[in-house]
């Protein structure tokens, strides 16, 4: 722009206001300002500045830029770890350190240096370093110092603007508000104004009288000066917030509007589903946020004090200190600020930065006011919390990796914090380590409940804390674990949804939530709240539940301040997420009041507004479903209705449409539009409005997007993107529908075009429709409302061309640049010549090469149309994506039709045919939702995308041609839907995503106009005669269209016809078949000559055929259709026959007898499942196993314990069978035979002493060996004594108090369960097998019928032949009854079922009930019971018998004979015959009948049998089910006493294994102790013999053994070796080293003055020398012994220690077994106490005391016969034992006598032998001597067995040598062979080269003759010659490299290496062909 840079300036000026100096500024706070490493632990903590390393941020919030990207300053002195800052300085180009930045600041303040011209250093300002000539870009601050870039804070900067911004740095330490760095001077006038202004600021500041807070904040400072000299700002430091605030973004350009173009009137608006938005300032007074402003409202004058945010891009969270005195304010936008106001002056006091990214989520003052915590969005989530009054960051850190929602300081305990958000809740410590003060956090832990978002919750006075759950329960924490989930009873959670506050108020708990209740509970009971499982719930019920309202969704609480007794105040006020402020009162008292809505607001996006068309009224639609009408120059709400769905669109409609201009057509989200009329109320006031609905339709199945009236008032046109239509509705006749037109695109947005009076369409795909109105009278809409006779539609399809608008733009800068560089290279040219030109132009195209050329591509889906703008016969259109940020100027007109395309010119755009004519650009990417003009056409009003409200002027009458934007931060970051202006444009008014609605006044030409005076009367009277009657509402959401109901009314009408036809033909055909009756009926009657036939009346005989296929068809259609239900019918009987009918093993069969009444059933039992069979394999395994450990840790025990009752035992055994400890005696007689026979002898008869005495030692020491220890046990006598413990017969009673519970009767839930489950297996089989053979039973029975069957045929074969009076009396056949063939009642056939219905059917007509029809399950069974045969055996068919009873026989047979006798008589042998045959017959007769019966009588005996079994059986299954039933009761008892029990064997078996690992320990230190113990033996031995050596070789009678000895004895210190002294050299003092000073040093002869140190003349040297070797070996052994016995010291000290502890853990698990003891006793009484039924015959019970039972029996002890007999065997057992023993006793004490006089005599006769052997020696050498000394002084059998070895060994190397000598001289044979064969190739070689230059000499004349005519050399000549030239040298190279392999392989041992190759290009092609 053309002022910009006087813009620019002004912007400085401003930001410099900001600066006010105090006499604290200066080296001072330069001394403070440091930087240190960097504090990587920042995952859980963050460092401060009181810990190591942590830094003092000086003179405030500086950022340190790094040379790097990711070198970035952090808070409290954390560095990051790419930082490149340098103390010294740094060097040139790159970024000066941030103190040499404030240095010349402060020296530019104080006037010390002059800088006038002086350019700006790199880094000063707010432009990005380059390095390399290469922009790194935009920089990410992620700095953690208190630190940072200020904005401009006049105006908001977004896109190339804000990149373009200058960073300025201000610190707000020492009392510096605004040191900025890199600011450019123009000069020293106006450096020193600036000063002036500041340093006058800075003493207002200062002189102005004391006030509250600086005295509040005394002491608090002072304290914080004598530990940091960083106190902040002065207390009585003000910013002036009149400078800072967020204003108006303006131009000075011309055209451009005025800074105070509009200023806030008033706002409408309330957030009220922000967290925590609503707080209470004093009695009158609360505070809240709303868009971009935060708001005082006096709830008692209803009157509203703003104060606007910094940023200007809204407000994010709130906080009120303690005191009432401040409330901070947490912004948003890019790394907002926290600005704390004082209250109730609302001055700026405090600045806090640098506290998060993108803006602050929540903010929490602690319980003292003097630390404020915040909280911070996405992405950082960062956790900061600050010391306020010094504008400083104390900690920070990540709080989480999701939303975090909350954070408070703990009231009770100092240091601790709570944070609370999206799955999760953490609790953070402020914790001093050794690098400084630390926040860590811990997360809590869920464990089995599910995880939860976490709102609300509270910290209680011990620590705990209480939070709410989604599913509205609560949650009681115990450090990082869940305590129990507090619920109430009968399964009802504490709330409905999120708990969104909890509050601990005066010793009560009060909780409300998203069910609008708020509930009071008792916070003893909470507190002390505790379950024993981990997953149970706490029940309890609230005190007080108190419902605030319908559909009211408390989202924060707080309390009213009452300054005369705040303590007893109970009213509270609420927000409600609805859109409310509650006023409640929550006390206990009956005279409480009602919950009372004080404020009422829209609860979610405003979503369109229209103002009044005559008066100063605005109406407003929001997502909520809300419409409001305000009286805004009134400031009040006048109407408020609610519907169920969110509204989306609004019209008030003008005069045209209502002369009364009350009328509002609203359109809804469920695609109802609404037509309400505003009217006066009841109360007849001015001001009492109300809303009548008029019209309601539903044209739509979606959302209506937009709606618009024609400008005549006719006709309303509605638009919808869900269902792509557009209905049209006629206003004039009552707003009926006209119809709709279906679009093949969803509709955005509707415009009326005055100048064409044709309609606008804005669709999703980018096109736009030119349509005509429909007129209502051609429009058919009996059928249906779609229009099919659609009118004239032009299109307009709108052709991305974002990218091509792009491309110019950056090849416009690329020739801006290219200009650039080209003027600084001709620059360069000039001033330094044309190599630093071409240099510097290298460079430059090098950098210009990198850079990437961007894709510029148009997207793949169009962009949807957001507005359309009509103008005259054009309109202007506004899109979403990347086509945002422009308006586009276009036509249905294309004057570029037809026409070529135009070429193209670089950094132009050059319109094509398709687009739009002309472009504005906006200079923005954000995308433009409302865009209209003010009422009287002067300006352009535009509503963005991130809240802000632009305003254009007008400039072209004719065209729109926009002036410089007036912008204004109205509305939090989101969309501004709907912006407006009044009537007569003196307010503008604007509605957003945020639910507010700001009224500002327009300012014309920035002159503040008078406010207009409001009209009495806003609305003009209806006549009565004209009242409006309401209608229905449509409340269901899913109710019908107007298409649909008009669809569903055709459809029942065509249905309804249909029917009518079908019953006028079935009419028809009634008709027709009375006819064709009587037909047929007289047809009968006629003669049979004259009867037609059947046949005749068949009119066509296809007709048969056609109906039998169709029948045909429609049964299989019919199938198809059942089939599905078949299916499930069949598989619902799967169901219930696997359910109820396969889990039966066996079902009860009745067996009956023949003869008799007696039967048998069977146990009806279920299978056993599959899970019981599972758990008993389970428990088998498991005991298993168990059994193998236990196994496993008795052997390792008794193991340990054999080898601990003599730890010495192995080593003694060791020492008996190994005497030389060596694994064998060295030189034995199994050595091999030596050469030198001599030596052989002498070896021979010492080995054999040797073996002998060896023997003896053996000897002994197996005897010692075979002693046991004093605490030895012999295992044979403690088995038996464990044996008689076991087996002694005491039976203790279970009720007794010293009672114990045998470890091997102990029984836990897992085994009681497995024995129950194998009881219950046991019962099973058991039934089973009686099953079984009752079935086998049945079986024989069946078989009998069978055989029955055919004795009966013979029976009436026989009989039928014999007289009446000779038939005898037969047994009837048996059947098989229903009761013993359960299983055929659920077999069915297809005829079972046909029989069954037509039964059914039958009974239902003869009208005989289902009780009185007697048919059986499934139909089978449906016979009368006197009809019913029974089945039959036979087959199997179940068919009834087929013998006739005997009188029938009879007569049969009579009627035989008389016919016999009356045809003719029969002969005598004829009768003889037949006499014969009749004794046959009767003996076959008697033998079959006999032959049933007793078939008969054998199958009733065996049932009779198995019925007795069956009632012993009965007995013993009925006490096993007794017996399960008390295994259940012990399972269930079991089970409550289970987890303790566990907890008890785990700490016995933890004590245990702790009692063995220790004894494993000490067992393992003393076996050390013994080795130990042995070495040092084993050393003091040594030097027993080492000195026995010194005393022999000074022989007798040496003059000088005194000296030696004391040469010998003389006591050294000696220098530590370097192994043992390795790593400690370097700090060993001079004192350590090698000393041969002595003791005795001193000390000399004084007799003879001889020097220990040199040997004395006389001496033997080699004496001296071997006396000298001596003392070192006696100076080791000393030293080895001293060292052993520090060993052994400390072995034994550990070994005392373990010991000790051994004790302390034997105790220990005494007390654990105790507890288990005592445990069990506990659960022993437990089991005794339940009740166990016993099954006793009378002569079981015996009473002792006397003949006579007592009457009561419950004291009886039940005991078995038994063990009755074993106690009084045992009795008589025990006396003879014990005889036995005593017996045993004396024996035993008589040889222990005789034992201790044979060792008496034993040691007698030991003595005497010593002295024997002593006498020989003394005889033989005339002292004693050590044997093993004399043997070791005569020939060794291993030095001589070494020297032969010796000699083979040299014999076998000289072999081998000759060998390597023969291989060496065949190498270099073949080495000679190889060089002259590697030379021969080499002379090949140079001859072939030689050849190879002739050839090319001749081809080079050839090519001279022939190319003589050109003269000169060639280039492709000399690139030839100069390719032979390194040929020639490369081949001379391995010349070279081959001589000297030569030399190398010529001499022996050498290292060959491969010749130096040096690197020659390819060789071109000779003659340049390819």
């Amino acid at each position: 722009m053309a002022d910009k840079e006087d813009k620019e300036e002004e912007k400085k000026s401003n930001r410099l206001s900001l600066k006010t100096a105090t006499n604290k500024v200066g080296a001072e706070a330069l001394r403070q300002f440091q930087l240190t490493s960097a504090d990587e632990d920042g995952a859980g903590a963050a460092t401060g500045p009181e810990g190591e390393g942590a830094t003092d941020p000086g003179i405030g919030e500086e950022v340190s830029r790094a040379a790097g990207d990711d070198g970035v300053a952090e808070e409290g002195g954390v560095v990051g770890e790419n930082e490149v800052a340098e103390k010294d300085g740094v060097p040139d180009g790159e970024q000066p350190s941030v103190a040499d930045d404030i240095q010349a600041i402060f020296e530019e303040e104080a006037g010390d240096t002059d800088k006038e011209g002086e350019e700006d250093k790199p880094g000063t300002t707010g432009e990005p370093s380059t390095v390399d000539g290469v922009d790194p870009g935009p920089q990410k601050n992620e700095t953690e110092n208190v630190a940072d870039e200020e904005k401009p804070v006049d105006s908001p900067l977004d896109g190339e603007e804000e990149e373009k911004a200058e960073a300025v740095t201000d610190s707000y330490d020492d009392g510096v508000s605004g040191v900025e760095g890199g600011v450019e001077k123009e000069g020293k006038e106006e450096e020193k104004a600036e000063k002036e202004a500041a340093k006058k600021e800075g003493d207002s500041a200062s002189g102005s009288s004391v006030s509250p807070i600086e005295e509040k904040y005394t002491e608090i400072l002072e304290y914080d000066e004598e530990e940091d000299h960083d106190v902040g700002p002065d207390p009585g430091f003000y910013y002036d917030i009149e400078e800072v605030y967020a204003r108006a973004d303006t131009s000075e350009e011309p055209h451009s509007l005025p800074p105070n173009f509009l200023s806030l009137y008033h706002s409408f608006g309330y957030e009220c589903m922000k967290r925590n938005n609503l707080h209470v300032m004093d009695e009158d007074n609360i505070l809240f946020s709303a868009g971009n402003y935060i708001q005082i409202l006096n709830m008692k004058t209803k009157k509203l004090k703003y104060l606007p945010s910094i940023g200007g891009r809204g407000i994010g969270a709130l906080a009120v200190h303690p005191s009432r005195m401040f409330f901070a304010v947490g912004e948003r936008g890019y790394e907002p600020d926290i600005l704390i106001f004082e209250y109730p002056s609302l001055k700026l006091y405090r600045v806090c930065k640098l506290g998060t990214e993108t803006a602050y989520a929540y903010l929490s003052f602690s319980p003292d006011g003097n630390k404020l915590a915040s909280l911070g969005c996405s992405p950082d989530f960062m956790l900061t919390i600050w010391d306020w009054m010094r504008e400083k960051i104390i900690l920070r850190s990540k709080a989480h990796g999701q939303d975090v929602f909350r954070v408070s300081f703990s009231t009770e305990i100092e240091g601790q914090l709570t944070t609370g958000g999206l799955g999760h809740i953490k609790f953070w410590k402020m914790a001093s380590t050794f690098t400084g003060l630390k926040l860590q956090g811990e997360l809590g832990k869920f464990g089995r409940t599910p995880i939860s978002d976490i709102e609300g919750y509270v910290e209680l006075p011990d620590g705990k804390v209480l939070s709410g759950t989604e599913w509205g329960n609560m949650l009681l924490w115990d450090g990082d674990l869940i305590q129990c989930e507090l619920t109430q009873f009968e399964k009802e959670n504490c709330h409905k949804g999120m708990i969104q506050e909890i509050f601990l108020d005066e010793g009560e708990l009060i909780t409300a939530g998203d069910d609008g209740s708020i509930k009071i509970w008792d916070f003893e009971t909470i507190d002390g709240a505790d379950v024993l499982e981990e997953d149970a719930q706490f029940k309890m019920e609230p005190m007080i539940d108190i419902p605030v309202g319908e559909d009211v969704k408390i989202m924060s609480m707080c309390k009213t301040y009452n300054p005369n007794n705040n303590d007893t105040n109970s009213i509270w006020l609420a927000q409600d997420g609805a859109g409310g402020i509650w006023k409640l009162d929550i006390s206990v008292s009956l005279t409480k009041k009602a919950p009372e809505l004080i404020q009422s607001y829209h609860s979610g996006a405003i979503k369109k507004l229209q103002p009044c068309p005559y008066t100063h009224m605005v109406a407003s639609v929001g997502a909520d479903g809300g419409i409001r009408v305000f009286d805004y120059l009134r400031r009040k709400t006048l109407v408020y209705q609610k519907f169920k769905p969110g509204g989306s669109c609004l019209i008030w409609a003008s005069r045209v449409v209502d002369s009364r201009m009350g009328t509002l057509i609203a359109g809804f989200s469920d695609g109802v539009i609404r037509v309400l009329n505003l009217e006066y109320g009841d109360q007849e006031s001015a001001f009492d409005l109300k809303l009548i609905l008029q019209h309601v339709h539903k044209p739509h199945t979606g959302e209506v997007t937009a709606m618009v009236v024609d400008d005549e008032g006719k006709t309303l046109i509605t638009g919808s993107k869900d269902d792509c239509t557009l209905f049209f509705f006629d206003i004039k006749s009552s707003f009926l529908p006209v119809g709709f037109i279906k679009l093949e695109s969803p509709v955005t947005t509707l415009a009326w075009s005055k100048h064409l009076q044709r309609l606008l369409v804005g669709l999703v795909d980018g096109r736009v429709l030119d349509i005509a109105i429909p007129d209502p009278g051609l429009v058919d809409t009996s059928v249906t409302y779609e229009i099919s006779a659609i009118p004239s539609i032009r299109e307009y399809k709108f052709n991305s061309m974002r990218h091509k608008l792009d491309k110019a733009k950056y090849e416009q800068r690329i020739m801006k640049r290219d200009a650039e560089q080209e003027e600084k290279l001709q620059k360069i040219l000039n001033d330094f010549g044309e190599e630093e030109y071409l240099e510097e132009k290298k460079l430059l195209e090098e950098a210009n090469e990198r850079e990437e050329e961007p894709v510029f591509e148009g997207p793949p889906i169009p962009n949807k149309v957001l507005n359309i703008l009509p103008y005259g016969d054009k309109f202007y259109l506004t899109l979403d994506g990347c086509d945002a940020g422009y308006i586009y100027e276009c036509s249905f007109y294309d004057p570029l039709q037809g026409l070529p395309a135009p070429s193209m010119v670089k950094g132009e755009w050059c319109r094509e045919p398709g687009e739009p004519l002309s472009v504005i650009d906006l200079e923005t990417d954000t995308t433009v939702h409302d865009i209209t003009f003010m009422s009287d056409d002067s300006n352009v009003m535009i509503g963005m995308g991130d809240g802000t409200v632009r305003v254009h002027s007008k400039l072209d009458k004719e065209g729109l041609a926009l002036g410089p934007p007036f912008t204004l931060p109205a509305h939090s970051e989101g969309i501004v839907h709907s912006i407006n202006t009044s009537y007569d444009t003196r307010f503008l008014i604007s509605g957003g995503d945020d639910g507010n609605i700001f009224v500002y006044k327009i300012n014309h030409a920035g002159v503040e106009l008078s406010l207009p005076t409001p009209t009495d009367q806003l609305l003009k009277p209806r006549p009565k005669s004209d009242m409006v009657t309401p209608v229905d509402d449509i409340d269901d959401p899913k109710a019908y269209s107007i298409e649909e109901a008009k669809q569903k009314s055709e459809y029942e009408k065509m249905v309804k016809t249909a029917e009518e036809k079908k019953m006028r033909v079935r009419k028809t055909i009634t008709t027709l078949r009375s006819k064709f009756k009587k037909l047929r009926i007289k047809n009968n009657e006629l003669p049979t000559h004259l009867r037609l036939i059947p046949k005749d009346f068949e009119m066509d005989p296809q007709m048969e055929t056609d109906i039998d296929h169709e029948v045909r068809d429609m049964k299989e259609l019919l199938q198809k259709r059942l089939a599905w239900n078949s299916e499930k019918q069949r598989l619902q009987l799967a169901k219930l026959r696997k359910r109820f009918k396969d889990v039966i093993a066996t079902d009860r069969i009745v067996l009956h007898a023949i003869n008799s009444e007696e039967t048998v059933a069977t146990f009806r039992c279920a299978k056993p499942s599959q899970a019981m069979q599972q758990a008993l394999d389970h428990f088998k395994r498991e005991s298993s196993a168990q059994n193998r450990r236990a196994a496993t840790r008795k052997v390792s025990v008794s193991v340990r314990q054999s080898s601990g009752q003599g730890i010495s035992f192995a080593r003694k055994v060791q020492e008996a069978t190994d005497p030389t400890g060596a694994g064998g005696v060295t030189g034995s007689k199994g050595g091999k035979r030596l050469r030198d026979p001599k030596a052989n002898k002498s070896l021979a008869k010492a080995e054999e002493r040797k073996a002998k005495r060896l023997k003896r030692e053996t000897e002994w020491k197996n005897l010692y060996a075979r002693k046991p220890s004093e605490n030895y046990e012999d295992p044979v006598l403690i088995a038996a004594i464990d044996y008689a413990k076991s087996n002694m017969g005491d039976f203790n009673l279970k009720t007794a108090t010293n009672y114990k519970v045998p470890e091997s009767q102990r029984q836990g839930g897992t085994f009681k369960r497995n024995q129950l489950l194998e009881l219950r297996k046991t019962l099973y089989l058991t039934k089973m097998g009686f099953n079984e053979k009752l079935l086998a039973l049945r079986e024989q029975k069946m078989q009998l019928i069978s055989e029955a069957t055919t004795w009966q045929g013979k029976l009436d074969e026989i009989q039928s032949k014999l007289q009446p009076h000779e038939v005898m009396d037969r047994p009837a056949v048996p059947v098989l009854l229903d009761d013993e063939l359960p299983e055929r009642m659920m077999e069915y056939t297809p005829q079972s079922l046909r029989e069954f219905k037509e039964s059914y059917d039958q009974e239902q007509k003869a009208g005989i009930t289902e009780q009185e029809s007697g048919f059986g399950f499934g139909g089978f069974n449906n016979q009368p019971s006197e009809t019913k045969q029974p089945v039959h055996g036979g087959g199997g068919t179940g068919s009834s018998s087929k013998t006739q009873p005997p009188s029938q026989v009879h007569e049969k047979s009579e009627t035989i004979s008389e016919l016999l006798l009356t045809e003719y008589n029969s002969s005598s042998l004829e009768l003889q015959l037949d006499e014969v045959d009749k004794v046959v017959l009767l003996h076959q007769q008697q033998c079959l009948i006999n032959q049933m019966r007793e078939a008969y009588q054998e199958f009733d005996r065996e049932l009779k049998v198995l019925r007795g079994s069956k009632v012993d059986l009965d007995v013993k299954l009925k006490n096993g089910d007794l017996r399960v039933i008390l295994l259940f009761e012990e399972l269930l008892l079991l089970k409550e006493f289970e987890k303790r029990e566990n907890y008890l064997k785990d700490c016995l078996s933890s004590k245990v294994q702790d009692k063995d690992d220790l004894q494993e320990k000490i067992e393992e230190l003393q076996s050390k102790l013994d080795n130990n113990k042995m070495m040092m033996d084993e050393m003091q031995d040594n030097e027993k013999l080492l000195y026995e050596s010194f005393t022999e070789q000074l022989g007798e009678n040496n003059k000088f053994a005194d000296f030696l000895t004391k040469v010998f004895k003389k006591k050294i210190k000696r220098v530590k070796k370097s192994a043992e002294a390795e790593g400690d050299s370097d700090e060993s003092d001079s004192d350590d080293d090698y000393d041969l000073s002595s003791d005795d040093e001193d000390e000399e002869d004084d007799e003879h003055h001889l020097d220990l140190n040199v040997c004395p003349p006389g001496c033997s040297a080699e004496l001296y020398d071997s006396t000298i070797l001596l003392r070192e070996k006696r100076l080791d052994l000393e030293e080895a012994i001293q060292e052993e016995k520090k060993t052994i010291d400390t072995l034994k000290k550990e070994l005392d220690s373990l010991i000790k502890k051994s004790k302390i853990i034997n105790h220990g698990v005494k007390g654990a077994m105790n507890d288990l003891e005592a445990f069990q006793l506990e659960k022993q009484k437990k089991m005794n106490e339940l009740d166990m039924i016993v099954t006793l015959n009378l002569n079981q019970i015996q009473y002792g005391n006397t003949q006579q039972l007592p009457q009561d029996l419950s004291q009886c002890l039940i005991f078995e016969g038994v063990g009755v007999n074993k106690l009084e065997s045992r009795i008589k057992e025990l006396q003879l034992e014990k005889a036995h023993q005593i017996k045993k006793f004396k024996e035993l004490k008589k040889s222990h006598i005789q034992l201790i006089k044979g060792k008496k005599n034993l040691q007698e006769k030991l003595v005497e032998l010593d002295e024997r052997c002593q006498n020989a020696m003394m005889l033989k050498f005339g002292r004693i001597v050590d044997l093993d000394k004399l043997e070791s002084i005569s020939t060794n059998r291993i030095a001589e067995e070494l020297k032969e070895a010796i000699l083979k060994k040299d014999k076998r190397f000289n072999r081998k040598l000759k060998e390597w000598d023969i291989e060496i001289n065949q190498a270099k044979q073949r080495l000679l062979l190889a060089t002259r064969e590697h030379t021969g190739r080499i002379d090949t070689m140079l001859e072939i080269s030689k050849e190879k230059e002739e050839l090319e000499e001749f081809l080079d004349s050839k090519q001279k003759n022939l190319g003589s005519e050109y003269s000169g050399q060639r280039r492709s000549d000399l690139k030839e010659r100069q390719r032979l030239l390194q040929l020639v040298q490369l081949q001379a190279q391995e010349i070279d490299a081959l001589k000297d392999e030569i030399g190398i392989l010529s001499r022996k041992d050498g290292h060959i290496l491969p010749p130096t190759q040096t690197s020659v290009p390819p060789l071109p092609p000779i003659g340049g062909r390819k």
